[in-house]
């Protein structure tokens, strides 16, 4: 016995010891990757510095790559695919106020949009920058019509000999799969109340319904209104001074013989024409030159790291108002950042409820909807907040419709952009069979069930009746449900909320008219309204955001992965790009951009409170 005590103590102490000498491996490894690979030059704000703004890719409220993936597009000299909004917006505060930034150079080349109130947000902190007297300069290759918004509030705006401004105006157009579906056999079964849902119509028109047309063009003719109002304020043009450019521009081409960059400048969309050279010239005569022989300038990513580095952020505040993200398709289940997954942000704002320190929650909702389930997840986390005696204030961003308004109805007030595209209180589902399609090539089903249940939903056979009834009983009531959360958030009757609803479309500024949101301002607006709701005053509060962390082990990984490209940089191994996998990857990238769509409709009953025409703004 004394022997089988003493080889249990002993053993565990020898694990205890291996245990402690493996963190030791670790921590030692790690310091020794820390110096290896951390090596990068130091990043200097000399006095006159121009900051390049530069954002690239889409932009959003919360990245959905990791440090190791921004990391190895940087070394490989990619640009990132997302940039978030509030670095840019950060970026120009900090430096309207420090006297080593000469001027900021907006670059928007690489921009591919990202939503109309995401622009109108660094519109915003663009003109709060040139309130500092110091110029602001854009010069493009290129400008589509989300770049121009931003570049139009520059003092000037140039444009390459060979490039051009390209405003279209707002619009809409979709793929619709009738005809097709009937060619090969498929048939759609189509279920939805509300005659504005239109998500679910590709599948069983061939056009656009005049319900999904009326709705369409009184959103998208207010959306268009204020972008056209954002950029002639700006540029000080005529208020209809784009829909007369937009309807001369083919004679204006036609006399200047195909030269846009000239109709660009003639229209007052532009100050000058250049090229690279000669714009670059320009920027040496204002901004002088450096020792390399170019002006000096720093990216705004680079800039907010050295900003970050002489002025760090503390969070130690006792009274905080948290910041929950719910961006993207609402999806069922756990997932990183970047995606609406119910249980993650569920998790997320269940946090809000219990941290002592966080008195109030503002949920920033980007998101056109998604899963019936995962939207009422989120909801009933929400609905924690509220009962722990904190206040919760919705802050709508670029698209906050369907189940992306179900998760806000319920909030002490919702805060929508006179931009926003919120609504589509609806619901809607789609099932496929194919017994015609799969007969045509030969395939033929058999089988046997125990019950007449068990006989429902194949896709071979034709749609069974019982279950058609089935669907139909609960997608009745997933709808009175959804009208009645909405009618009992906002303080409706169950008939009004009925008659704004079925599936409708509504722009900000008109829903705060028909009480579906409270009013109209900004994220920094819903917060500090939330902290008022907290009985917090100015000052006495931060703000912090509240994030998905990945698991350790992953964290760990990456680590040491960054660090060992960073070596590896240094070293020259591995410098030289596959352009092979490059284009393999590319491609790749671009399937799973259509397949991820798919993937997101993982409603575990098939129901979707989702708005299918605005996900695009």
């Amino acid at each position: 016995m004394i022997g089988k005590l003493f080889r249990a103590i002993w053993t565990g102490v020898d694990g205890f010891r291996k245990v402690i000498h493996l963190v030791l491996m670790i921590f030692v490894f790690v310091v020794m990757l820390a110096a290896l690979g951390s090596g990068q030059t130091a990043v200097k704000i000399e006095d006159g510095t121009v900051l390049l703004l530069n954002p690239s890719g889409v932009l959003v409220h919360e990245l959905s790559a990791g440090e190791l993936d921004l990391e190895l597009l940087s070394m490989n000299d990619e640009p990132p695919a997302e940039t978030l909004v509030r670095d840019v917006v950060r970026a120009l505060r900090h430096a309207a106020g420090d006297d080593r930034i000469a001027a900021v150079l907006v670059d928007i080349d690489g921009l591919a949009g990202g939503g109309f109130t995401k622009l109108q947000d660094i519109a915003a902190a663009m003109r709060e920058f040139r309130e500092s007297g110091k110029p602001m300069i854009s010069y493009s290759s290129w400008y589509g019509q989300s770049g121009y918004l931003l570049a139009s509030q520059a003092d000037e705006v140039f444009v390459h000999d060979y490039g051009g401004v390209d405003i279209r105006g707002m619009g809409r157009w979709r793929m619709y799969y009738a005809e097709m579906f009937n060619k090969l056999g498929i048939d759609p079964h189509v279920f939805r109340i509300g005659e504005y849902k239109s998500f679910v119509e590709p599948y069983f028109r061939n056009n656009m319904s005049d319900e999904d047309r009326q709705s369409a063009e009184q959103w998208l003719g207010a959306l268009w209104g204020e972008y056209q109002r954002e950029v002639t304020e700006a540029r000080e043009l005529a208020a209809d001074a784009l829909d007369q450019y937009a309807a001369n521009l083919t004679g204006a081409l036609e006399g200047a013989g195909g030269d846009l960059a000239r109709v660009n400048l003639e229209a007052g969309l532009v100050d000058a024409i250049h090229n690279d050279e000669t714009f670059k010239e320009y920027m040496k005569e204002r901004f002088g030159d450096s020792e390399d022989g170019e002006y000096h300038k720093v990216g705004f990513a680079d800039y907010l790291t050295v900003a970050d580095r002489e002025n760090p952020l503390h969070s130690d505040d006792e009274n905080k108002v948290g910041v929950v993200v719910v961006a993207g398709s609402i999806i069922d289940g756990s997932a990183g950042p970047g995606a609406a997954a119910g249980d993650s942000i569920a998790k997320l704002v269940r946090h809000a409820a219990e941290e002592d320190d966080i008195k109030a929650l503002v949920l920033q909702v980007d998101s056109p909807g998604g899963s019936a389930f995962a939207s009422e997840v989120i909801s009933g986390a929400v609905a924690t907040v509220s009962e722990a005696g904190k206040p919760v204030v919705v802050s709508m961003s670029s698209v906050a419709a369907s189940g992306g308004y179900y998760v806000a109805a319920e909030a002490d007030e919702i805060w929508a952009y006179s931009g926003t595209i919120t609504g589509s209180i609806g619901v809607g589902a789609v099932f496929f069979t194919a017994p015609k399609l799969l007969e045509r090539i030969g395939f033929t089903e058999d089988g046997l069930g125990t019950t007449p249940l068990s006989e429902q939903g194949r896709i071979g056979a034709d749609l069974d009746e019982g279950l058609r009834r089935q669907v139909d009983a609960q997608i009745g009531r997933v709808y009175e449900r959804f009208v009645g959360h909405v009618s009992q958030g906002r303080g409706m009757s169950f008939d009004e909320v009925d008659d704004i609803g079925r599936g409708r479309v509504w722009i900000g500024s008109d829903a705060a008219s028909i009480n579906l949101v409270d009013r109209i301002g900004t994220l920094e607006d819903a917060a500090e309204s939330a902290a008022g709701l907290a009985g917090m005053e100015e000052g006495d509060y931060s703000v912090e955001r509240i994030e998905r962390k990945r698991p350790f082990f992953t964290g760990l990984s990456e680590f040491f992965q960054l660090r060992l490209a960073r070596l590896k940089q240094r070293l020259g191994i591995g410098s030289e790009p596959d352009r092979f996998m490059d284009a393999v990857q590319q491609a790749r990238k671009i399937l799973n951009a259509e397949l991820d769509q798919l993937a997101q409709l993982n409603d575990p009953r098939g129901f979707y409170y989702h708005c299918g025409t605005c996900a695009a703004y």
